[in-house]
């Protein structure tokens, strides 16, 4: 007799405990919503978090919650979107106003993607002289070359730039090929052109840039050692061309960032109801 009294009085507890534990998930569950109805994301998900950590034997109130995360992340994607479309139109206002100080070059016959050169750039303006040349593409990425102009071949593959305090950076080597180093000559006189890019500058670009008001040196590395000062002109250039390429560059990445949001509630909606 007391032996079975005993397991009745436990399976009383047992019962009551997890009658409790059921309306404390619920009640977790219910706040989840009230912030969710409150667009508290955040909150939100931080009670569902709660949920699933504290109460993993209660299935049923899990599932409701999963759900539930699932509505909260794809508020938080449609959120997103509507700031990628508002940054966008912001930000190529911005690049609008920037590109009237480039000209936009393009070749149906050979260019995918076309270049804004800065106008003070542009290759009739640039003629007979040797200096550092930058340009920008559609999608943001920025190049920049080294132009000799002079009466032999230096064969120069490399660049350095050195700052007045003597620090200074080096892009990386490029070896004569005919399209990113390719030599030519005119009238007696020799022109070589050097460029970096896909990330071969090795942050030239960037050391320009951070000291576009000093005097900087640029050493042409090569079979003959060629130096030059880069002048005002082409550092200002250079630094226009940086400040479009980052408009760009933001622009290419709230789109994507808007693509992959689009992506992910398509799959979310796919879920919602099934489980």
């Amino acid at each position: 007799m007391k032996k079975n009294y005993f397991i009745i009085l436990l399976t009383f507890v047992i019962f009551a405990g997890c009658n409790h534990d059921k309306k404390q998930a619920l009640e977790t569950l219910d706040r989840a919503r009230t912030y969710y109805n409150n667009e508290a994301y955040d909150a939100a998900k931080l009670c569902l978090d709660s949920l699933k950590e504290g109460y993993p034997q209660e299935v049923g109130v899990l599932k409701e919650g999963l759900q539930l995360m699932r509505e909260v992340e794809v508020k938080e994607k449609e959120r997103n979107i509507r700031y990628c479309d508002s940054m966008v139109i912001v930000k190529t206002a911005q690049a609008d106003s920037m590109k009237k100080l480039f000209v936009f070059e393009k070749d149906p016959k050979y260019d995918d993607i076309g270049k804004y050169l800065d106008k003070q750039q542009v290759l009739e303006r640039n003629l007979k002289r040797s200096y550092i040349r930058s340009g920008v593409n559609e999608n943001g990425a920025m190049y920049i070359a080294s132009v000799y102009y002079g009466k032999g071949r230096i064969k120069h593959r490399q660049l350095r730039v050195t700052a007045p305090d003597k620090t200074f950076t080096e892009t990386a080597e490029i070896p004569e090929n005919g399209g990113t180093n390719y030599a030519f000559q005119d009238l007696g006189m020799t022109t070589e052109v050097v460029t970096y890019q896909n990330g071969k500058d090795n942050d030239v670009i960037l050391f320009i840039y951070n000291h576009r008001n000093e005097r900087l040196k640029a050493d042409f590395l090569g079979q003959t050692p060629y130096s030059l000062t880069i002048s005002e002109g082409d550092q200002k250039s250079l630094a226009k061309t940086y400040d479009l390429s980052v408009i760009l560059n933001d622009i290419g990445m709230l789109k994507e960032e808007k693509e992959k949001s689009l992506a992910r509630i398509t799959y979310l909606k796919s879920k919602l109801g099934t489980e």
